[in-house]
C-alpha cells in the first residue's frame, strides 16, 4: 500500500537539482533562488531535498514555513529565532537574521522559506535582507499567481535572486514515477488516465493513487498494474482542491459546476446556461479556460477541479444538471457525430427520457470513432428504449469488437427468430457466421449460412459469400478466399459491411499468397468505405492490421511501421480494443525492424487472464511479445508466455499456424535447442507451403537459415521468383550463400536487410559472414564483420540469437557440439538431450567427450561455462556422462 507519509522518489527534476545547488554553492551567480509554481508541483518537496542532501556537514539547512494564519503576526514565518527581549523591531530583525545565519565553525548556513507569498511585511524584510547582503544562500518556494509582498518581488527583480517556474511532470515523469512507487510498471492506458487527470500534479497524484490503491481499483496483476472502473475523489483531496481554489459564489461554483457535468462547452452555451458575469469572473479566477476556437470552447483549468465538484456535489443535482444541459444542446447546431453522442451520453446520465432514435444514431456516431465500447453501451440503451432491428445489428457488431463473442451470438440468434426482411436476413446471417467462425464453431457457421441461402433468392447471396471468404482467409485457405472475395465484390445488393469483409479478406490472402503488391488499391477501397460507412468503422484498424501485415511479410518494413504509426495517432484518444490493437501494430513495427526493447514497451500489457476467446490479433499479440522475448535471449520469459498462449488458445485462425510454429522454432532457438528450432521451421514452412501461403513460407524458411540451417537456398530461391517485395530475393541469397560458405555474399545481403529495415536479419548474415570468414582462416575480415554484426545487435537493443553468439564467442566446438553443451548447462540429462535432438544416447555422450578433450574441461557446469562466458568457482561438479 502506497502511503501519503513515506517519501516518494523524486523525478524528473534533475535539472532543477542541479541549478538549485549551484546556487546554493555559489557557482550559478546568483544567492539563491526562487521556485515559483501553481499548487501541488512539488515546490516544497524539491526545496527542502534541495537544501537537505546539499554537501551534509558542511551545511547546515534553515527552514521557514509562512502559513496564512501567521502572516497576521510580525515575523510570523520566523518565530521560531525571534526573541521578545528587544523593544526595537529593527533589533529583532537583526537577531532573526544572525540566528538565521550563525553556524558552526567549518559549516554554512543555508535558508529555504516555503509559500513566500505569504509572508508577513516583516518577515519579507529579512528574506530581502539575507539575499541583498549575501548573508546566506536563500531556496525560497511561492506560488504562481498569488499576490506577493513587494519585498518577495523584488528578489528577482533585482536579480538577487534567480526565479524559475516549476512546471508539472510530463506525462512520461508521471508514469516514471508511479512505477517507481508502486513497484511495478503501470498498463499504458492506466497510466495515459492518471496524467490526464492529475496533469503531472504530484500532490494530486499522490492522493488519487492513494484512494485507488485503498478502493482496489489499482491493482496488480502478474507485473503489471491495471486499473478499473471510475476513480472516486476521496474527501481529503476535494477538501484540498476545494482549498486551493478558494470559495466560491454561487454563480461562478455554477459555472465550474456546468463544466464539471459536460466539458467543454462553447462560450456562449456557458454564458446561457449560467451569467456572462460568472463565466468572467471564473475565467479571471484562473478557473476556466477559452481556446481560441471559432466556437470559443471552455474547459476547466485542471481536470481535478471538476472531479472536485462532482464528489460534493449529490447524484440528483448532477443528474438535473446534465439534463438541462442535454436539452440545451439540441437546440444547438451540430457540428458531427462527436456531439451527438455527447448529448447521448448526458441523456442517459440525467432525469431525462431515453430516446430510441437519439440513442440508436448516436451509437452509429460511436462506431465511426472507433469506441466500441461507447457503441454496445448505447445501442443497449437503445434497445431498452425500444429501438428496433438497427440498434440490435449495432450492438452485435459491437460486441463482436470486443470480443464478447458469446453474447454476440446470443442476440444474433434472437434476431433470427424475428420477422426480418431479406435483406436483413442475410445481414444477419453473415454477421452470425463471421462470429460463429470466431468461436471455433464453423460448422455452425456454415448451417447458418445455408440456410440464409435456401431462405433468399440467389442473387441476393453476395453477403453470405464475402462471409465465406473470411471464413477461408482466417482457415489459411488464400485461392478460396479470392475466389469467394470477388465473387462477392462482383454481386449486387452487396452491404457495407459484406464489401469491407470480402476486401479484408483479399488482404489477407493476398499477402499469404506473396501477393503485396496487388493489395494498395484493395486497402484504400477498404479505408475509404470505413471512412464513409458507421457500421463498417470499426473494421478499420483491423484492416490496418491485415494491410501492415502483408507489408511485413513482403519485406516493406518501413511502409508498414508508416502505415500503422498513422492509424496509432489517428486512434490515440480512442479507449479500449481499438488502442490496444495499435499498439499491436506499434509493437509488430518495432519487432521487424528489430527494436526491442520498444516492441516490449507496446506488448507487455496486462493480456491475463486472456479472454475466453483468444482472438486472431490476440494470438498475433502473443507470438510478437514471445519472439521479442526470445530474440533478446530472455528463454525463462518466452517459454512461460508461449505456454500461456497454448493454454488460452482454442481457436482456430490458421493463416497464423505458419507464425505459430516460427514462434515456438525462436522459442526452442533461445535456450539452445537449435535442431528442434529448425524442425519448428520447416513445419511452419510445409503447412504454409500445402496452403499456398508461400510469403510465410519464406518466413519460416528463412528463420531455419537464421538458425544455420543450409537446406533452404532451393526452395527459396523458387519463392523468390513467384513472391512480391525485397524479402524473398534477400531470404534466398542468404540461404545460397550460407550453403555455398560465401562470405562476401552473406556480407552482401547484410546490407540488403538493412535497408530493408529489418535489422534483425541483417545482424544475423553479419554473424553468418563473420562466422564463414573465421572458418576459411580469414581472422581480420572475420573481426571487422563480426563488429558490423555487435554494432546491429546494439541497434537492437542488445538481441541475442544463436548466429549472433556463434560469431562473437568463437570456440573450437562444432555447432552441434554448442548445441548439446548449452543443453547440457540447462540441466538436461543426455537422454533428454537426445530425444531433443532425436539421436541416440552414445551419439550425445560422444559428442561431450570430444568437445571436453577440445576445451580441456571435464565437468559439465564447466563446460557449459566455455559457451555462455560464465565461468563457475572450482567446485565437484557432474561429470560429463
Amino acid at each position: 500500500m502506497v502511503s501519503t507519509t513515506d517519501p516518494w522518489p523524486l523525478v524528473g527534476r534533475e535539472e532543477e537539482l542541479h541549478l538549485i545547488n549551484a546556487t546554493i554553492t555559489g557557482t550559478g551567480g546568483h544567492g539563491g533562488i526562487v521556485i515559483a509554481g501553481p499548487a501541488g508541483v512539488g515546490k516544497t518537496r524539491l526545496a527542502r531535498e534541495a537544501i537537505t542532501h546539499i554537501r551534509p556537514g558542511r551545511w547546515i539547512p534553515r527552514w521557514a514555513r509562512a502559513t496564512a494564519s501567521a502572516r497576521a503576526l510580525p515575523l510570523g514565518a520566523f518565530a521560531e529565532w525571534a526573541t521578545d527581549t528587544p523593544t526595537d523591531p529593527l533589533l529583532v530583525v537583526r537577531g532573526v537574521i544572525n540566528h538565521l545565519t550563525t553556524a558552526p565553525n567549518g559549516t554554512k548556513a543555508v535558508v529555504g522559506v516555503d509559500d513566500a507569498h505569504l509572508l508577513d511585511d516583516q518577515s519579507a524584510f529579512v528574506v530581502h535582507q539575507l539575499a541583498q547582503r549575501r548573508l546566506a544562500p536563500i531556496v525560497v518556494t511561492l506560488r504562481s499567481g498569488e499576490p506577493t509582498p513587494d519585498a518577495i518581488t523584488a528578489l528577482w527583480k533585482d536579480e538577487h535572486l534567480q526565479r524559475i517556474e516549476l512546471q508539472p511532470l510530463s506525462e512520461n515523469e508521471t508514469t516514471e514515477l508511479v512505477t517507481a512507487v508502486l513497484g511495478g510498471r503501470l498498463e499504458t492506458t492506466a497510466a495515459h488516465r492518471l496524467w490526464t487527470l492529475t496533469r503531472g500534479n504530484a500532490l494530486y497524484l499522490r492522493h488519487l493513487l492513494e484512494q485507488e490503491l485503498a478502493t482496489r481499483r489499482l491493482t496488480r496483476n502478474h507485473r503489471i498494474w491495471e486499473w478499473t472502473g471510475h476513480p472516486t475523489i476521496s474527501a481529503g483531496l476535494a477538501d484540498l482542491i476545494s482549498t486551493q481554489i478558494g470559495t466560491l459564489p454561487d454563480d461562478v461554483g455554477a459555472v465550474v459546476d456546468a463544466l464539471a457535468a459536460a466539458e467543454p462547452l462553447t462560450e456562449q452555451m456557458l454564458v446561457d446556461l449560467t451569467t456572462p458575469d460568472a463565466v468572467q469572473a471564473a475565467h479571471s479566477a484562473g478557473l476556466i479556460t477559452i481556446d481560441g476556437s471559432e466556437q470559443h470552447a471552455v474547459r476547466l483549468a485542471h481536470p481535478m477541479y471538476g472531479e472536485a465538484r462532482r464528489a460534493k456535489t449529490t447524484p440528483m443535482r448532477l443528474r438535473r444538471l446534465r439534463g438541462h444541459i442535454a436539452t440545451a444542446l439540441a437546440t444547438a447546431p451540430e457540428t458531427g457525430p462527436r456531439d451527438l453522442v455527447r448529448r447521448a451520453v448526458l441523456t442517459l446520465e440525467s432525469n431525462l427520457t431515453p430516446d430510441p432514435i437519439l440513442l440508436t444514431n448516436a451509437a452509429l456516431g460511436a462506431s465511426s470513432s472507433l469506441d466500441p465500447d461507447l457503441t454496445e453501451r448505447l445501442a443497449h440503451a437503445a434497445i431498452a428504449a425500444g429501438a428496433g432491428h438497427e440498434a440490435k445489428v449495432l450492438r452485435a457488431d459491437a460486441l463482436n469488437a470486443l470480443s464478447r463473442f458469446d453474447e454476440a451470438e446470443d442476440l444474433l440468434a434472437q434476431l433470427t427468430v424475428e420477422n426480418l426482411t431479406e435483406d436483413q436476413l442475410l445481414d444477419v446471417a453473415a454477421l452470425r457466421g463471421a462470429n460463429l467462425v470466431l468461436l471455433n464453431r464453423s460448422e455452425e457457421a456454415e448451417s447458418v449460412l445455408l440456410e440464409a441461402a435456401a431462405a433468399t433468392p440467389p442473387n441476393m447471396h453476395g453477403s453470405l459469400t464475402a462471409c465465406r471468404a473470411q471464413v477461408h482467409a482466417y482457415e489459411g485457405r488464400p485461392l478460396d478466399a479470392v475466389d469467394a472475395a470477388h465473387r462477392a465484390l462482383q454481386s449486387p445488393n452487396l452491404t457495407n459491411g459484406c464489401e469491407q469483409w470480402a476486401l479484408v479478406s483479399l488482404v489477407v490472402a493476398f499477402g499469404d499468397l506473396g501477393k503485396a503488391d496487388q493489395i494498395a488499391p484493395i486497402v484504400a477501397r477498404g479505408y475509404d468505405l470505413a471512412a464513409h460507412s458507421a457500421l463498417v468503422s470499426l473494421h478499420r484498424v483491423s484492416l490496418c492490421d491485415f494491410h501492415t501485415r502483408s507489408l511485413r511479410l513482403a519485406g516493406y518494413v518501413c511502409e508498414a511501421e508508416a502505415v500503422a504509426t498513422q492509424m496509432f495517432h489517428e486512434v490515440a484518444d480512442v479507449p479500449g480494443w481499438v488502442r490496444a490493437t495499435s499498439d499491436l501494430l506499434m509493437g509488430q513495427a518495432a519487432l521487424v525492424s528489430g527494436r526491442l526493447n520498444e516492441t516490449r514497451k507496446w506488448l507487455e500489457h496486462p493480456r491475463y487472464p486472456a479472454p475466453k476467446v483468444l482472438t486472431w490479433a490476440g494470438v498475433a499479440w502473443f507470438c510478437a511479445l514471445i519472439q521479442a522475448r526470445a530474440m533478446s535471449g530472455d528463454h525463462a520469459a518466452a517459454a512461460t508466455i508461449l505456454c500461456h498462449l497454448d493454454s488460452v488458445c482454442d481457436t482456430g485462425f490458421a493463416y497464423l499456424t505458419p507464425e505459430y510454429h516460427a514462434t515456438r522454432a525462436w522459442v526452442a532457438a533461445s535456450g539452445g535447442a537449435l535442431t528442434q528450432a529448425i524442425e519448428h521451421a520447416h513445419m511452419g514452412a510445409e503447412h504454409a507451403r500445402a496452403h499456398h501461403q508461400y510469403a510465410q513460407e519464406v518466413m519460416c524458411l528463412h528463420t531455419a537459415t537464421r538458425f544455420g540451417d543450409t537446406t533452404t537456398a532451393h526452395r527459396l530461391r523458387e519463392l523468390a521468383d513467384q513472391v512480391d517485395g525485397p524479402r524473398a530475393p534477400a531470404a534466398a541469397q542468404h540461404a545460397t550463400a550460407l550453403a555455398a560458405g560465401d562470405p562476401e555474399g552473406l556480407l552482401d545481403v547484410s546490407h540488403q536487410f538493412e535497408d530493408m529495415g529489418d535489422r534483425l536479419s541483417a545482424m544475423d548474415a553479419a554473424a553468418h559472414a563473420a562466422t564463414t570468414y573465421r572458418h576459411a582462416g580469414r581472422n581480420g575480415s572475420a573481426l571487422t564483420t563480426a563488429a558490423r554484426a555487435q554494432r546491429l545487435a546494439d541497434t537492437c537493443d542488445g538481441a541475442d540469437t544463436p548466429a549472433l553468439r556463434e560469431a562473437t564467442q568463437p570456440s573450437p566446438l562444432t555447432a552441434r557440439q554448442r548445441e548439446i553443451i548449452t543443453l547440457a548447462a540447462q540441466g538436461l540429462s543426455n537422454k533428454q538431450i537426445a530425444e531433443k535432438m532425436t539421436l541416440s544416447v552414445r551419439t550425445i555422450e560422444g559428442h561431450l567427450h570430444r568437445a571436453s578433450r577440445k576445451t580441456g574441461v571435464s565437468r559439465r557446469d564447466d563446460l557449459g561455462a566455455t559457451i555462455t562466458g560464465n565461468q563457475h568457482p572450482p567446485h565437484r561438479g557432474h561429470q560429463l556422462e
